[in-house]
């Protein structure tokens, strides 16, 4: 196990190395001025000589290996940097941005796990009928729209008309009320996917042999299914998981933006619209590294499910 994890960790470096560049030198090349687009306001009000200025200070007038090796060169000693919009340390506006996402993206995987999972049990067990087609049918019309439109739409309804909930705007904490529709919109669209996966897993495990046999034996339903079906069909959905609340956590640009939470996707929206280069490379090293966690702490949870699994 050891020996496993070091070497997964010591693929991470090469990898990282590639993204950044590759992130690097597409920055480098894109259309558009970086001091232009953050300085926008103040044009009229600005000489070319201060804009000059203003690239000389970022190092944005200099050659792009120069520029490359100056920056891999910070990296390495643990410096992302300094946001051209706000001023303000990348690794600062990382840390405070992350948790949030982090924390919600985490609470809608454990949605998708507590729901998703026993949802799509439940249909496989009631194959073609109508709690099938209920669950199913239901998953995907969340599925189906987008989550700048239902958003609105519940907010409409559970904050308008129920009065259920107060206008959940800003981060107040995990377990505050407001964070219950956040959470909510987060988790709707990846459910049908959740959902699905574990119906199709758990109706071909259901086929086997040895689930007949248990059945045959006189073998309870409930320890049938949890001691049998689920290790067995659990594989691929925890693969399709892990992939889901990684895309979660940094990905949720739409939430961020419509509760105005402050989290890691706004980060990121808004530093690639003002093409704030140290910005999209600070957010780029943490996504690589995100996907790269989530994927090697699925490798891990197989054995447990699978002990046929090794790794």
């Amino acid at each position: 196990m050891a020996r496993y994890l070091l070497n997964r960790l010591l693929t991470t470096i090469p990898v990282i190395f590639i993204v950044l560049m590759l992130t690097f030198t597409l920055g480098f090349y894109a259309p558009g001025d970086p001091i232009v687009l953050i300085y926008n306001e103040n044009l009229s009000n600005m000489t070319p000589e201060d804009l000059e200025r203003l690239r000389n200070q970022y190092g944005l007038n200099r050659p792009y290996w120069e520029q490359y090796v100056d920056y891999m060169g910070k990296v390495l000693r643990g410096d992302l940097g300094v946001s051209i919009a706000t001023k303000l340390p990348v690794t600062q506006m990382i840390r405070q941005a992350l948790p949030i996402s982090v924390t919600l993206g985490l609470a809608a995987g454990a949605v998708l796990i507590l729901l998703g999972i026993p949802l799509g049990v439940l249909a496989a067990m009631r194959h073609n009928s109508w709690v099938d087609y209920t669950i199913v049918g239901t998953s995907m019309v969340f599925r189906t729209i987008p989550v700048f439109v239902l958003g609105p739409m519940l907010m409409i309804v559970l904050i308008l008309q129920l009065k259920l909930l107060d206008v959940p705007l800003g981060w107040k904490g995990l377990f505050h009320q407001q964070t219950i529709l956040p959470i909510a919109l987060l988790a709707a669209a990846p459910l049908a996917d959740v959902i699905r996966q574990t119906r199709v897993a758990v109706l071909e495990v259901l086929s086997h042999d040895y689930v007949r046999t248990a059945q045959a034996k006189g073998l309870k339903t409930w320890v049938i299914i949890t001691s049998h079906v689920l290790r067995n069909a659990l594989l691929p959905v925890v693969t399709s998981l892990g992939l889901i609340v990684n895309a979660l956590i940094h990905g949720s640009v739409f939430i961020d933006r419509i509760f105005t939470l402050g989290g890691f996707g706004e980060v990121v929206i808004n530093s690639i619209k003002l093409l704030d280069i140290p910005v999209i490379l600070g957010t780029t090293i943490f996504s690589t590294l995100l996907v790269i966690v989530a994927n090697l702490l699925v490798d891990l949870v197989y054995p447990f499910i699978d002990p046929r699994v090794r790794l």
